[in-house]
């Protein structure tokens, strides 16, 4: 067990996020082998939204091991992939050379990116389980808008900040068979933290370090891009989303043959579980 009273939040983070990784490298939730072999591993939606990216550059903030960047770079981007764990960044550039694609990988804290990286590109892309690891979400809107050329485009898809306030299945003690809010929907400095446990993508494979995360609402989402410069193209939000966001999310399989998303039984009202935003840097990329 790692004695965290010493550690800064963001550093123990980067530690599990390091333990994180070896697990996600042997497991099956990725889809490392199906994507060795030609497969995609994004999803629908971002494929859709975000569109044609053929010959632009395309920075990934907090990339993990680096696959959906690399789906990126099959579609025709030059990117560029951030993440604050070596151990991602390592795994990122292992799977870009086993499958000889021409990625760039960086490991970097996002709030000191600066420090290690000065171009501008044409597409910023972030997605799924990102912002929850970010303090501060007014300093990601300025680093977002800092990497965009004039007239360039940020997209996002993330789980929902209102899916965020009820609780997961291992959360609930009782047997209820209701959903409730469970958790703060605004903001806290103070953050959450959540000790050792089992990874997210096996259950079988238990971490030796905690977490800290933070909620962000929507609005605090919205506007830390529209304070930064950024125009807002778009908001959509879905009842559905790639992990079981909440408690007693299932397959929804008529969204086959995309990669699995979930969303709440029919006994349930339609709720808003994933969001996307599409925005855009003031000027024009001819200019």
């Amino acid at each position: 067990m790692v004695n965290t009273t010493m550690i800064s939040p963001s550093d123990l983070n980067r530690q599990r996020w390091d333990q994180a990784t070896d697990i996600h490298a042997r497991g099956n939730v990725y889809g490392i082998e199906g994507f060795k072999a030609g497969e995609c591993q994004l999803h629908r939606v971002e494929v859709e939204e975000l569109g044609d990216v053929r010959g632009k550059s395309l920075l990934h903030l907090q990339c993990h091991f680096g696959i959906d960047t690399l789906s990126w770079a099959r579609r025709g981007a030059n990117v560029t992939g951030i993440d604050f764990s070596i151990k991602g960044i390592d795994l990122a550039r292992k799977l870009a050379r086993e499958t000889n694609i021409d990625a760039r990988f960086i490991e970097s804290n996002i709030y000191a990116l600066p420090e290690k990286l000065s171009e501008q590109f044409d597409i910023v892309f972030t997605s799924y389980g990102v912002l929850c690891w970010l303090v501060d979400i007014k300093a990601w809107g300025k680093i977002v808008a800092q990497y965009l050329k004039p007239g360039g485009t940020f997209y996002i898809a993330e789980a929902h900040p209102f899916a965020r306030v009820f609780p997961m299945d291992e959360d609930i003690k009782d047997g209820s068979t209701e959903l409730r809010p469970y958790f703060n929907y605004f903001h806290d400095p103070a953050g959450l933290y959540w000790p050792p446990s089992a990874d997210y993508a096996d259950q079988t494979a238990m971490l030796t370090v905690g977490e800290h995360c933070w909620q962000h609402s929507t609005s605090d989402i919205v506007n830390a891009l529209i304070d930064a410069g950024l125009r807002i193209e778009f908001m959509h939000e879905f009842p559905y989303c790639p992990w079981k966001v909440t408690a007693f999310c299932e397959a929804v399989e008529q969204l086959s043959p995309s990669p699995t998303y979930y969303g709440l039984p029919k006994r349930f009202p339609p709720l808003p579980l994933m969001f996307s935003i599409k925005a855009s840097s003031a000027g024009s990329s001819t200019d």
